[in-house]
């Protein structure tokens, strides 16, 4: 995978010290591109607007420092240290910890829990060893790769989205410098959520960008990684991720938004997007999912699966107009195997944003949502199983002479 090497360590340009020595000999190979950083802010900064990187090698004894500016305005720096920055960060990459002295077991625990096999540590050493060292690192680093080859497209995948969002806005502002607040101005006049319709208009044209990058779709095309071993929890894992997406703390309503009303009931968010920025004080409208009728309705599958294992397929495929079913419904955090069940005929419930004890609604959501295309999907069956029109059946003898 070709990318940067971020090197961080504030005596990254201190002549004379071991961590220039090592940042100069990775540099000196024309093989490995270096960037140093010498600050936990600058790092943070780095890491937040650089899409993709080989390694970072990361000095684990430097403390933030504070100027005099800091301590009389009062600025709140990000992070003041190499830990808080890898608990508060999201890194996909290789992690290449550097410590002058041992680094606790609690400590270690809590980063490979997070970064499982994509972080490493290791001791630093004299001066008298960075060629050494220099070996050590290449060495990690291409083990690391060799061992982590279905990464690279997701490398590739990054890449293409930071240039892809480049070209984006480019062409945006070369359109109109004033985009954002027209396509704002515009939603708010059609009364719609502005914010979110600016970020479904974005995401929609990186989605066509994406589809045609010439690049990208030879990779997955022709990807052939050293498939590892899965099981089936790992496949419930995959799909809970692709069906729902956890809710940050300060996320907006949004349809698709799942709410647990009780212990028992359950409902999906169907109230389209461009009326909840109306909704301060009207009704949302949801598709209930009663937990106990699921579990029975999974019992009975179940036993059609023993004998026929077939059945799992037509199950899942949603055949049945009246019945939506999701796998893998988030009832319980660390359950996987959950099947959740809509009945269309009964499921339709209306409720005010504000109750009858003043309590508003949005304190029951829970922390996941239905994602597109699947709550689009739920929406559309539900809309449909009210539109069935029945008609008169035709003879067997008509429908055996049409296939003669």
């Amino acid at each position: 995978m070709d990318g940067v090497i971020i090197f961080a360590d504030n005596k990254v340009f201190d002549k004379g010290f071991y961590e220039n020595d090592l940042f100069l000999k990775l540099q000196s190979d024309d093989a490995l591109s270096v960037l140093p950083v010498d600050t936990i802010c600058n790092l943070e900064k780095v890491l937040k607007t650089m899409s993709t990187f080989k390694a970072l090698i990361l000095d684990w004894n430097f403390e933030q420092e504070l100027d005099t500016k800091d301590q009389i305005e009062g600025v709140r720096l990000p992070n003041s240290n190499p830990k808080k920055l890898l608990e508060d960060i999201d890194i996909y990459y290789l992690i290449y910890i550097y410590s002058q002295a041992e680094i606790s077991e609690a400590d270690k625990e809590q980063l490979y829990r997070k970064f499982d096999k994509k972080i490493q540590f290791r001791t630093k050493k004299g001066l008298d060893a960075i060629e050494e060292e220099y070996d050590n690192i290449k060495r990690d680093i291409a083990d690391f790769e060799n061992t982590h080859k279905h990464m690279e497209i997701p490398f590739i995948w990054s890449q293409t989205i930071n240039q892809s969002v480049q070209t984006i806005f480019r062409e945006l502002e070369n359109a109109s410098p004033n985009w954002i607040e027209e396509i704002r101005d515009s939603a708010k006049t059609d009364g719609g959520e502005s914010t979110s319709e600016i970020i479904e208009i974005f995401h929609n044209l990186l989605n066509e960008s994406l589809i045609q990058n010439k690049i990208l779709r030879e990779k997955l095309d022709g990807y052939n990684c050293d498939k590892q071993a899965t099981n089936e929890e790992n496949t419930a894992k995959l799909y809970r991720r692709i069906f729902y997406s956890k809710l940050t703390k300060d996320a907006p309503i949004m349809t698709g938004d799942i709410f647990k009303f009780d212990d028992n009931k359950y409902g999906i968010l169907i109230t389209p997007e461009c009326d909840l920025a109306g909704k301060e004080k009207g009704t949302y409208e949801f598709l209930l999912i009663k937990k106990d009728a699921s579990k029975k309705y999974q019992e009975e599958k179940m036993v059609s699966y023993t004998k026929n294992s077939k059945s799992a397929k037509e199950i899942f495929n949603n055949g049945v107009l009246r019945r939506h079913i999701f796998p893998s419904f988030p009832f319980e955090e660390q359950q996987y195997n959950d099947i959740a069940v809509i009945d269309f005929c009964d499921a339709l419930r209306v409720h005010n944003k504000v109750d009858e004890k003043n309590e508003c609604i949005d304190a029951k959501r829970s922390q996941y949502k239905l994602n597109a295309p699947y709550i689009h999907q739920l929406r559309q069956r539900f809309v449909a199983s009210f539109g069935r029109y029945g008609v008169p059946a035709i003879p067997e003898s008509l429908r055996d002479y049409n296939l003669k």
